[in-house]
């Protein structure tokens, strides 16, 4: 199958869809390219939570939009691009009016915005959307739905992308089983990020990294990539995000036979609830306070073997009634947020004041990715990233709410930018005529006879024992050694009539996790979300973001 269009767009979360929408009212045809069907793809309407944090400040309130570019820049600790922030809370403001006319809601309260402060915050700017993202992507699909130079092509998995004379000229994939050439004048990669590669993440079957592996091999430059937003779920009955404000309530953790799970790693100056009262500030795992060791006793615990039979640890809130939450300090949203969190997981068929659950440490988002630029460009002419495939606008720590709205923000410049260029660009040549070595061997690959499951769960066991929480020189030399072992065994494997399309997203995973492997090695200190147990202090050596770039 041939297709030629102005604009292909790789993936239909929050960021693909924004960017089909922008390109698309600048008059460029536009094909949106998904795996699962519109509504159902990305990480943004993933059902893992009771709420969405979406970080704006208020244009009203003088200096608001500049607090919140410093605190970017501040959790950045010196990794944000600080053009690409700057932008990012300068434009935020407008995209909540953009998305309310969409049909969004937004939580109210004492009859303006209710909002929070939210993880790595100084002040409160975190509108809440109930439902997570779902009310996003709903309204965007409607959106696209209206735009009859928008195609929606599902089932569809892209392998890589054409670069002829330093331009991206369009991508090769599978459609079902048939294979696909999108001839395209720019091609916009919104896929989302790698969870999928870990064996506990807060991400949907179709995030699996294909847009950092896929931008690699092209031969773009990466950013960021040792940084990455690890935060703790409940694990059972249901999986769902923990948001830091239920820290406050200082449940209890036991390990399978009961035993308090901090001992071993609380330095003698802390206690427990301190821990839990510092983490209450943010979800995702930091090494920048004494949060980190909620997660290090998590983790610490669950590969020790003193995890449960399913591989968390005991959460109890039998202690806390609503009365006791309205009883204590309101500094992290919890009076507001509370009953959602409660009602939420009822919902799901779960009592927190009543049942036993359990919690463990889960994968959650990359904060680094495809450097772009102030176009939402790459290093590769006509190649552009928004969401969580772009690097650049986050840092070693990201802003709670910050990813929703850089998925609208760089969505609409990258898809408003591509826009520009294909209306100036000709069409190459049919990419099916290009001759690729890559791209030939990624074809071969469709039909070598593999246990993909089998491998994939030796990847997610290598990240999630080496890349999650504490880090260390020889575990990330495991990772990069079963990185290696894997793609041997993918080389020399069987060949067969039969095309495979499970070893594209293997593929993708097994070179991601291998970039990220090698970004953590480089990174011989702690900073923010990569916390190097043998190096666990900042050092000002890598004072820089770390760069990385196939052959480079």
């Amino acid at each position: 199958m041939n297709i030629t269009i102005d604009i292909l767009v790789i993936g239909a979360g929050g960021a693909g869809c924004r960017a089909a929408i922008a390109a698309a009212d600048c008059g460029t045809s536009v094909l949106l390219a998904s795996k699962k069907p519109l509504g159902e793809s990305g990480a943004t309407s993933y059902p893992v939570a009771e709420m969405a944090g979406y970080n704006a400040g208020d244009v009203s309130i003088p200096m608001d939009v500049q607090m919140h570019y410093n605190d970017i820049i501040e959790a950045g600790q010196g990794m944000a691009d600080e053009e690409l922030a700057a932008i990012v809370a300068s434009r935020a403001p407008e995209t909540i009016r953009q998305l309310e006319e969409w049909g969004v809601k937004f939580e109210h309260e004492n009859e303006g915005y209710y909002v929070f402060r939210s993880c790595f915050s100084h002040y409160p700017r975190t509108h809440v959307i109930k439902g997570h993202g779902e009310p996003v992507v709903r309204a965007m699909k409607d959106q696209i739905h209206a735009r009859p130079n928008i195609t929606v092509m599902d089932d569809v998995t892209i392998m890589g992308l054409y670069v002829r004379d330093g331009c991206c000229v369009g991508a090769c994939g599978l459609a079902g089983r048939e294979m696909v050439y999108i001839n395209s004048k720019a091609v916009i990669l919104a896929s989302g990020g790698c969870g999928q590669a870990f064996e506990r993440n807060m991400n949907p079957s179709d995030v699996t990294g294909g847009g950092y592996s896929m931008a690699y091999h092209a031969g773009a430059d990466l950013v960021n990539m040792e940084f990455m937003q690890i935060g703790m779920g409940f694990s059972w009955p249901v999986v769902n995000i923990f948001n830091g404000y239920i820290w406050e309530t200082k449940p209890r953790l036991s390990d399978r036979e009961g035993k308090d799970i901090f001992e071993e790693v609380l330095p003698q100056n802390l206690t427990p609830d301190q821990v839990m009262h510092e983490h209450r500030k943010h979800f995702p795992f930091s090494s920048s306070d004494d949060s980190k060791y909620l997660e290090v006793a998590v983790q610490t615990a669950v590969k020790n073997g003193r995890g449960t039979q399913r591989g968390g640890i005991r959460a109890d809130f039998s202690h806390i009634t609503d009365e006791y939450v309205n009883s204590l300090k309101d500094d992290c949203g919890i009076h507001h947020m509370w009953p959602i969190a409660r009602d939420y997981l009822r919902s799901r068929g779960v009592d927190l004041l009543l049942d036993q659950v359990e919690v463990a440490c889960y994968a959650h988002a990359i904060n680094g990715g495809v450097r772009i630029n102030t176009k939402g460009m790459s290093s590769i002419q006509g190649l552009y990233a928004a969401g969580e495939c772009a690097g650049g606008p986050h840092g070693a720590d990201r802003l709670g709410g910050n990813m929703m709205v850089t998925c609208q923000v760089f969505g609409e410049i990258a898809g408003t930018s591509a826009a520009e260029y294909a209306l100036r660009t000709q069409h190459a040549e049919h990419v099916e005529h290009l001759r690729d070595p890559h791209m030939e061997e990624m074809k071969a690959l469709l039909y070598r006879k593999l246990d993909c499951m089998g491998m994939l769960n030796r990847l997610r066991k290598a990240a999630q024992d080496n890349l999650l929480v504490a880090r260390t020189e020889d575990g990330l030399t495991q990772v990069l050694n079963v990185a290696g072992e894997l793609e041997g065994e993918m080389v020399h494997a069987d060949t067969c009539q039969e095309i495979y399309p499970e070893n594209i997203d293997l593929y993708h995973m097994l070179t991601t996790v291998r970039i990220m492997a090698r970004c953590a090695l480089e990174r011989r200190e702690s900073r923010g979300s990569h916390h190097r147990a043998d190096h666990p202090f900042k050092d000002e050596r890598f004072n820089k973001p770390v760069t990385i770039r196939k052959n480079g």
